[in-house]
């Protein structure tokens, strides 16, 4: 739509820039949406890792240690490193006797955290001989 060779018209200027406008905006609401991805993701992985810190703490201590007792047992305010000060709840349930087998122990180790409001968390399970 040149009409000659001095430059581009008014009309041609505005429809470049909203085209650029759209594009920026398609780009910035990708990176948006990555970056959320990534912090969930972060915060589950962390959240995994406590639990099966904790599963793995229980593999070890002997039967008499208090964790062993029967119920719930809730650490609050954990780190993704398992130290005191964060945002992570871990609450770990000790079922004895399970299903009926005396030396058989099952332990469920729910991590918790708050993510824009909303409660996620992680659940594992293990059973102990």
């Amino acid at each position: 739509m040149m009409h000659n060779s001095q430059g581009f018209t008014l009309i041609e200027v505005l429809v470049a820039s909203a085209l650029v406008a759209i594009v920026t905006t398609g780009l910035l609401t990708m990176n948006i949406g990555s970056m959320k991805a990534d912090t969930q993701a972060s915060h589950a992985s962390a959240a995994t890792l406590l639990a099966q810190t904790k599963l793995e703490q229980m593999r070890i201590l002997p039967r008499t240690d208090y964790s062993w007792g029967a119920g719930k047992h809730t650490e609050q305010s954990l780190k993704a490193d398992g130290s005191s000060g964060g945002t992570y709840t871990r609450e770990s349930t000790v079922q004895l006797n399970y299903n009926n087998l005396s030396k058989l122990s099952r332990v469920t180790v729910t991590v918790s955290w708050y993510e824009s409001n909303n409660q996620q968390s992680v659940t594992l399970a293990s059973l102990y001989w």
